[in-house]
């Protein structure tokens, strides 16, 4: 039932997401559909990291905790450079808060 409950939240969210959403392609086509084709190249980004990942694994269980560990620090430094490269190429709409 749990995963039913976190379903339910992220249907919520994208719902409650809409109406912004409709607002930015109406006023900003063009950073809209740039916004949508570079988030599609972040999933595919995040799907090639993911079968190297695969690809890289041992084949065998149990003995492999070091190469486990080496390989779950490279999938999330690739997932998170992916998401930084992505921060900086989409359109923003406004600044980001200043650090003081």
């Amino acid at each position: 039932m749990e995963g039913l409950g976190v379903l339910l939240v992220v249907v919520a969210a994208f719902v409650a997401s809409l109406p912004a959403l409709r607002e930015q392609w109406r006023t900003d086509r063009a950073g809209s559909i740039k916004t949508i084709w570079l988030f599609g190249l972040y999933c595919l980004y995040v799907g090639l990291g993911i079968v190297v990942v695969l690809l890289l694994a041992p084949k065998t269980g149990g003995a492999g905790g070091g190469k486990a560990l080496l390989l779950t620090g490279f999938i999330l430094g690739f997932i998170f450079y992916g998401a930084l490269t992505l921060m900086r190429v989409v359109p923003r709409y406004r600044e980001p808060p200043a650090r003081a």
